[in-house]
């Protein structure tokens, strides 16, 4: 904490009159920082593993087009008596695998579609919140340098070096001497 201007001093607008620790507020950004890189980072995964669940149910459909294919080539081997029950059983259990494997791969990606549905990475809720979440913290970054607001003469500092300040506290009053006034209650005896 500095404190660049004290009771009575006349100041001009822009002038600075505190600087608080931004210690604190330099860690929450750095902080912000990060979420937000992170956010857009698994933003990006999950766009990508739309991609991967395109090429898993591609691969299950092939997958099941080759069971069936090798089942209805055993069947047929089976009605001649070319091959057993029990081999024509097995293919068709690799069909229902096969099956369920597919519908497992559609399930994957609906589920990857309905998380980026209508968004893309600058539009996504997670990145939009860590976007959000970095411009408060650049917001009370800002806030450590305090300016005169308008030119005037300080009055009512109550902020002292070492101090711990509560958000909302007043820390000085900043005059101005151009529009000044008096409120004043006379008798009527003394307006002369």
């Amino acid at each position: 904490l500095s404190i660049h201007a004290d009771n009575t001093q006349t100041v001009k607008a822009g002038q600075p009159l505190i600087d608080l620790d931004p210690d604190t507020a330099d860690v929450n950004l750095a902080a912000a920082e990060a979420e937000l890189a992170r956010a857009v980072r698994s933003t990006r995964a999950t766009f990508s593993r739309l991609g991967e669940t395109g090429a898993e149910v591609g691969q299950a459909q092939v997958q099941l087009s080759a069971a069936v294919n090798d089942y209805n080539r055993r069947r047929g081997a089976a009605a001649d008596g070319a091959i057993s029950g029990e081999e024509l059983a097995h293919a068709a259990d690799a069909v229902r695998v096969a099956r369920a494997a597919l519908a497992t791969a559609r399930s994957r990606q609906v589920q990857s579609q309905t998380a980026v549905e209508g968004t893309d990475v600058t539009t996504n809720p997670a990145v939009l919140t860590a976007a959000a979440a970095y411009r408060r913290a650049a917001i009370t970054r800002g806030h450590m340098h305090v300016v005169a607001p308008i030119d005037g003469v300080v009055a009512q500092r109550t902020v002292q070096i070492g101090k711990q300040i509560a958000a909302g506290t007043p820390l000085m009053a900043v005059v101005p001497l151009e529009k000044v006034w008096v409120d004043a209650n006379f008798r009527e005896t003394q307006l002369k």
